[in-house]
């Protein structure tokens, strides 16, 4: 019986071994989706609380890969969960999301970015890289990181690297 044993775990471990390997080569050889999304300067719809806690809520028409779409827009949630940090920053968590030409196309994106704590968004030429974590439609499944960039009175550029999309 030992023995037995000893030979189920050792199939356990190199079944695991040739899986795990398995998704690393998938991952590693996937061409990214690159896709750019352009809008105006962004102001936030409404700003509800201050300090600790304050909801900026976004909703503004947007261009995908430089065309205009009449269902492209970007949408959603900053909210301010840690304050007081060094250089006078503060960090906001992201629920945004992204809808190419219908409600149908969705790219949705979380995490956290620090910002100037005294300022309503970064600074012209400030980026922020957040991840990817999920999609609808021709996204269905995505995953990845956008990178956000302020320019200005030219508005923001987000240029999302996709690893998987339909």
């Amino acid at each position: 019986m030992p023995k037995f044993r000893a030979l189920v775990a050792s199939v356990a471990v190199a079944l695991c071994i040739s899986v795990t390997s398995g998704l690393a080569t998938a991952t590693a050889t996937e061409k990214p989706v690159v896709v750019v999304i352009t809008h105006a300067p962004l102001t936030p719809t409404a700003v509800l609380g201050s300090g600790l806690g304050t909801v900026r809520t976004f909703y503004i028409p947007a261009r995908a890969d430089g065309k205009a779409s009449a269902g492209s827009y970007l949408t959603g949630t900053l909210t301010t969960v840690a304050v007081g940090l060094d250089n006078n920053r503060e960090l906001r968590a992201a629920n945004l999301i992204v809808v190419v030409g219908s409600d149908d196309n969705q790219l949705v994106i979380g995490g956290l970015s620090a910002y100037p704590a005294d300022g309503g968004t970064l600074a012209a030429g400030q980026q922020a890289t957040r991840p990817v974590i999920g999609g609808s439609g021709i996204y269905d499944g995505a995953r990845g990181s956008v990178t956000s960039t302020n320019l200005g009175e030219r508005g923001w550029r987000h240029v999302f690297r996709i690893a998987t999309a339909k």
